[in-house]
């Protein structure tokens, strides 16, 4: 391994490089001053205010301020606005009169998650300036201030955020990219550390150097990625509960056990990949099929019961939908340790029944030398 630069690149450089750039880009853990653009074709006092009430929005920065609507809309294009936020004339002495008018923000929804927040920060803003409006409206014509409040908000919704509250991306997002940076590392290295026998042909060889035990076999061949990579996990852990100040509301025995699970059971996957497809880049190119798109049926960002069948399935046969579980029930949550009980076994059963079902097979393309020496 150390005269092999893929392994340094694989154990060290490549997952220290991916940490560090997913800690850039959501070490803030909530999106800032995102630029918008603003027509005003009113130009009054209350224009203006809603104008500042908008840049002063954490989510909103007021970067351009334009002439038309053209203008504005080759902005979005452009990617320099993420929206255009138009006053239309006539704004200020409409709602004087008691009248509804309509502000205007066009966005684009495809870019899911800065649409969002501008959406609802915006409705915020619009919604208070427009009960400020409505409030003094009514007291300038004589409703008492306790009437006024009554008749402007007659029914109010209490809302109780239970976890993340702060509606951190740290927490929703960072703590579970970098588990599943870490899975690409431990399939890849496991499939080349296994993989690479094969195609050197020296399978045989390996094989007689643990007694023709291949369980005894595969254990020395991963035994220092798995320490390696247990290792990673544990600190990756420590950093996000005590220099990152994820929450941590359950067990953190459970996400311990769960991590050093979770390295085991993807590196179960890899042996059973370099046992069926013996073939180095074949099982290359299987790790690469199955690690890749994991965070995307993890449930995470989509909610696995809204999936169909076949992607819960899909789902249910990738390790990360399972340590990402317990991480949320644990860290987040605050979950009895009887409801990580099912994710947990899941993980364990990865790492008892494939090897279990892989091993013998792997003996068998050890020992024949029609599988040696393929790329």
């Amino acid at each position: 391994m150390a005269a092999e630069p893929i392994y340094a690149l694989l154990l060290v450089i490549l997952p220290l490089v991916a940490f560090g750039v997913l800690w850039a880009i959501f070490w803030q853990g909530v999106p800032r001053e995102l630029p918008v653009a603003v027509l005003d074709r009113d130009h009054t006092a209350l224009s203006r205010q809603l104008v500042r009430m908008i840049d002063a929005s954490p989510t909103m920065l007021v970067a351009f301020t334009v002439a038309d609507e053209t203008e504005g809309e080759r902005l979005i294009r452009e990617g320099r606005a993420y929206a255009l936020v138009t006053i239309p004339v006539d704004f200020e002495r409409t709602i004087r009169r008691g009248e509804a008018v309509p502000v205007i923000c066009h966005h684009n929804a495809q870019l899911l998650l800065p649409a969002s927040l501008i959406r609802r920060d915006l409705r915020g803003v619009v919604g208070t300036l427009s009960a400020g409006a409505e409030l003094k409206r009514l007291q300038g014509g004589g409703t008492p201030r306790g009437v006024a409040l009554a008749r402007v908000e007659p029914i109010r919704m209490e809302r109780h955020t239970l976890f993340n509250p702060q509606l951190s991306y740290l927490s929703y997002l960072l703590a579970a990219l970098l588990p599943t940076m870490l899975q690409v590392f431990i399939l890849v290295a496991a499939v080349q550390a296994l993989g690479s026998e094969l195609k050197d042909g020296t399978a045989a060889d390996w094989l007689a150097t643990a007694g023709g035990r291949t369980w005894k076999a595969v254990t020395g061949k991963l035994l220092l990625t798995t320490v390696h990579f247990s290792l990673m996990g544990l600190a990756m852990v420590a950093v996000l509960f005590r220099e990152l100040g994820l929450p941590l509301a359950g067990s953190f025995g459970a996400i311990i056990g769960a991590t050093l699970l979770f390295v085991l059971a993807v590196e179960a996957v890899g042996i059973a990949l370099v046992a069926w497809l013996a073939n180095l880049r074949f099982a290359t190119s299987a790790a690469a099929f199955l690690s890749g798109p994991a965070f995307a049926f993890s449930g995470i960002t989509f909610p696995v019961a809204a999936m169909p069948l076949a992607a819960q399935t899909w789902s249910a046969l990738i390790p990360l939908t399972h340590y990402l579980r317990v991480m949320v029930d644990q860290a987040m949550r605050g979950a009895p340790l009887a409801v990580s009980s099912l994710p947990l076994a899941a993980l364990a059963a990865f790492v008892l029944l494939l090897p279990v079902a892989s091993l013998g097979r792997l003996r068998r393309v050890a020992t024949d030398e029609r599988f040696w020496g393929r790329l």
